[in-house]
């Protein structure tokens, strides 16, 4: 597994700035390990409605470009990639609105699950993936209101949506 460049995680985490270089390297630690278990990892500020990338799929980083508005990079992404059936309710619960009424200490984490359109060549029968996004709330303000979390998307395809088809 390859670790995150400390230096590097200053840009994504501005709170890991002016920290001990172990503290900041425990979080880089942290960071790429989450990074090998989902395929898109982002970090999300809610207060402005940003994103930075931390992993993320080569065609969808293509695709939004420059684009640092996060409620604009997930609409571009919900339009190319997620099935038609799914992209409301995608976009209802991974909306900024959502997200900052519901994370909180006692619900630190907002999930869906959709469809994906397959990116690899040779697409077979079901050209979809099933994916689950996930938030998880990363830090609080002095009102206990979200400030930051960490999006992260996990291929299910064949898993449990695969044992409901049989």
């Amino acid at each position: 597994m390859e670790s995150m460049d400390p230096e590097k995680l200053g840009e994504i985490l501005p709170e890991a700035a002016g920290r001990s270089s172990e503290l900041v390297e425990d979080w880089a630690y942290i960071i790429s390990s989450l990074s090998s278990l989902f395929f898109s990892t982002y970090y999300l500020n809610l207060e402005q409605d940003t994103f930075r990338a931390v992993t993320q799929l080569r065609r969808v980083g293509d695709l939004l470009g420059n684009e640092v508005n996060c409620t604009a990079a997930l609409q571009i992404y919900a339009n190319h990639f997620i099935h038609p059936d799914d992209r409301e309710l995608y976009l209802q619960t991974i909306s900024m609105e959502n997200l900052r009424g519901s994370l909180r200490w006692w619900q630190p984490c907002v999930a869906v699950e959709y469809r994906r359109l397959e990116d690899e060549p040779g697409i077979p029968d079901d050209p979809w993936r099933w994916v689950r996004a996930s938030v998880v709330l990363a830090r609080t303000g002095p009102d206990d209101l979200p400030l930051t979390a960490v999006y992260v998307a996990q291929d299910l395809t064949g898993g449990i949506h695969d044992q409901r088809r049989a």
